[in-house]
């Protein structure tokens, strides 16, 4: 027995595991070992003063006791418990237990593994599994898993269906290899597991791949390696990104900086790029080179009588016949609304231009069917001639340009060529230049504000200032007709500065009568920009009228930002620095570059109007405009479109979280008072909540018509 007591010591003392013994029938702890001693960190006599319920938490006695009260025969494994520290501290035990009799009491000897740390580990594992199964299953962009030779091994729901397939088990089941079966060039796919392989990931990878259908997308690919034990690639891990929309919006605006959007004809960028390099052979050739200026006539009443979408028609029809009717090497541009460029090169003289002139000429006369009408579009053609008429490309377009009104003031319909005796607008420019002196003498210019306003909200969050020209003979002058003329004689600079000083005076004004303030935006001409005294002129103006730098806003073209971009970033955070706003102005028209968006720290993009004019019935459009409106929220950039003008419009641009608009659809431009009328309204309308807004009750009916 000695011995016997001496192993059992031996045995059970010096064992590293807590144990311990205790009675079945009181369940008071007999003997417990210096392992448990340690781990629960009660002294032995605290632990022989105790029952096993005493380490307990209270909610864990009532399954204690079911369990004590079990048959047990021999060693059993009594699983996982809880169980409380001296200290209070719970921890997580592997319980074994086997009954026995001790010195004559029925008991139960008990082994305690603490496995606190393995069951959070465990756990942890489980939860990261769980985490990322969900993650997996219910991704919003495709995720796969492949080997080496093209077999996809993990597939989730997002992946399968951008394929086509209705489930990740069918598409991992037809596919085979995803060089071969999924991307329309397989010898890319090979180009990005051998990028991976060598530099262990490929981020934003552009794929074509087809779909189940055999129809084909753009996809984004991210790719990594898993290597395996032995070093080798032993999966790749990817994520996919349906772009086919972004892509074709891309495609679009890249289309869009050179040609025209309606009938994808080169712009003027574009011919003066090829008129320039016609140029450049015809001098090493000793050739001519011919340009056509075609303006068609009377269009005004064609869009007056029938509609623009119907006008729009002709115009495309137009465009059509003038490609028809030149030659492949030769270049036909629009460059207005009805006016048409066409490069000739290779001209042998001046009677082969006036054949295809006249080429031209009957084609455009000949009669139009558009939807179903008869119609006659008769055109009026200016000609000029390299290097006759023009050593350079401008001159040889704006000769062709004289040449072409000088057909319109003899009663249209005509061709003719440009003479020396053609200075209709050479006079014009004078004449105009010298009632452009007197505008500012005698006050003739006013200014028009048209407000913007939240999408959300209605409310007016400022006013664009519009320079009005009303002359006393000619009656109100469009900007369109007198502020080219301005620029390139210079009269911009001191016509621009009357516009910036008494757009902030007003702005000012409008705050000293106590309303809410608001930024009144002002168009900035290139050649103001570019001018060294641009930012004291600003500074001065802003001192004088007393309008803090936050209430006025720089209406930005994208050629104007885009020459000399050195010069103008600098220029741009100065003016950012003085507090003032910047906003880029028919965005999209020009020679749209996401790049340069990342430099200048402009404020706000317009839509351009051209852009918001058909948005609703055309895709073209209606993709750009929502391409813009997600790269200014993915750069944080305020969008607002202009030239809204229906309730259509309002509602396509609401959807697609645009912030701000402004058009006919809620206000023309109007005179000062009246602008001063609606902040006052809106004022009335914030202190009184029984009168609303009609703005805002437009904006509600759109919220109503949209589900929210």
């Amino acid at each position: 027995m000695r011995e016997s007591d001496e192993q059992y010591r031996l045995l059970f003392e010096g064992n590293p595991v807590p144990m311990w013994v205790f009675d079945r029938k009181t369940l008071r702890f007999i003997a417990v070992n210096e392992a448990a001693i340690r781990q629960y960190g009660f002294a032995r006599q605290e632990f022989l003063a105790k029952t096993i319920t005493e380490i307990r938490p209270e909610q864990d006695i009532p399954g204690l006791l079911q369990d004590i009260a079990k048959r047990t025969l021999g060693l059993e494994a009594r699983g996982i418990w809880r169980h409380r520290k001296k200290n209070g501290e719970l921890i997580d035990v592997e319980i074994v237990s086997h009954p026995l009799d001790f010195h004559g009491v029925k008991s139960m000897l008990v082994a305690a593994q603490d496995i606190t740390e393995r069951k959070r580990a465990e756990d942890a594992v489980r939860q990261a599994e769980e985490k990322y199964r969900g993650i997996f299953e219910d991704a919003v962009i495709g995720i796969f898993q492949a080997t080496p030779d093209g077999r996809l091994t993990n597939v989730n729901r997002a992946h399968a269906r951008m394929h086509g397939y209705e489930s990740p088990e069918e598409m991992m089941a037809e596919v085979s290899n995803v060089a071969r079966d999924l991307s329309v060039d397989p010898n890319r796919m090979l180009e990005l597991a051998h990028g991976v392989r060598r530099n262990g990931i490929v981020r934003g990878a552009e794929v074509e791949v087809y779909r189940k259908d055999g129809s084909k997308k753009w996809v984004r690919v991210n790719l990594r390696a898993i290597h395996g034990a032995d070093g080798d690639v032993a999966l790749f891990d990817g994520t996919v990104e349906d772009i086919t929309e972004h892509k074709a919006a891309q495609e679009r605006m890249k289309f869009l900086a050179f040609y025209d959007a309606l009938t994808e004809l080169p712009h003027r960028a574009l011919l003066q790029d090829r008129l320039d390099t016609a140029l450049a052979g015809a001098r090493r050739r000793g050739e001519k080179v011919a340009v056509l200026f075609l303006d068609l006539d009377r269009f005004k009443a064609i869009n007056d009588s029938f509609g623009h979408s119907f006008g729009d028609c002709v115009l495309k029809e137009i465009a059509r016949r003038l490609k028809e009717c030149t030659r492949e090497h030769n270049t036909v541009a629009r460059v207005g609304g009805d006016e048409f460029l066409i490069l000739l090169s290779n001209v042998k003289d001046a009677a082969d231009a006036a054949i295809a002139a006249e080429r031209v000429f009957e084609a455009i006369n000949a009669g139009f069917t558009v939807q179903g009408r008869s119609l006659s579009v008769g055109c009026s053609v200016g000609v000029s001639i390299f290097p006759e008429h023009g050593a350079d490309g401008e001159t040889l377009i704006r000769n062709a340009d004289a040449a072409m009104y000088s057909v319109k003031d003899s009663g249209r319909n005509s061709v003719r060529f440009f003479t020396d005796e053609m200075n209709a607008q050479a006079v014009e420019r004078v004449t105009m230049d010298k009632n452009l002196r007197q505008a500012l003498e005698r006050k003739e210019f006013f200014l028009v504000y048209q407000p913007q306003l939240d999408i959300e909200s209605g409310k007016i969050t400022g006013f664009e200032a519009l320079i009005r020209w009303n002359h006393p003979e000619l009656g109100l002058i469009c900007p369109d007709r007198f502020i080219s003329i301005a620029e390139n004689n210079g009269l911009i600079l001191p016509i621009g500065e009357w516009v910036l000083r008494t757009a902030c005076s007003q702005a000012r004004r409008w705050q000293d009568e106590g309303l809410c303030p608001v930024p009144v935006a002002v168009n900035v001409s290139a050649v103001q920009f570019r001018q060294e005294a641009f930012r004291d002129l600003i500074r001065k103006v802003l001192q004088e009228t007393g309008l803090a730098p936050e209430y006025l806003e720089l209406e930005l073209t994208e050629t104007l930002l885009l020459s000399n971009a050195g010069v103008t970033l600098s220029v741009l955070q100065e003016l950012k620095k003085m507090g003032l706003k910047l906003s880029i102005d028919d965005f999209g028209t020009g020679y749209s570059s996401f790049s340069y968006l990342r430099h200048f720290c402009v404020d706000k993009l317009k839509i351009d109007q051209t852009f918001i004019q058909d948005v609703v019935s055309k895709r073209d459009d209606a993709a750009i405009t929502i391409a813009i409106i997600s790269l200014a929220k993915s750069l944080h950039i305020k969008v607002i479109a202009e030239g809204v003008e229906n309730e259509s419009q309002m509602f396509f641009l609401r959807e697609h979280r645009c912030d701000q608009i402004q058009g006919h659809y809620f206000s023309k431009p109007v005179q000062a008072d009246e602008a001063a009328a609606m902040l006052q309204s809106e004022q009335g309308f914030g202190a009184a909540e029984e009168r609303r807004s009609p703005r805002l009750d437009a904006i509600d009916g759109l919220r109503c018509a949209a589900g929210d």
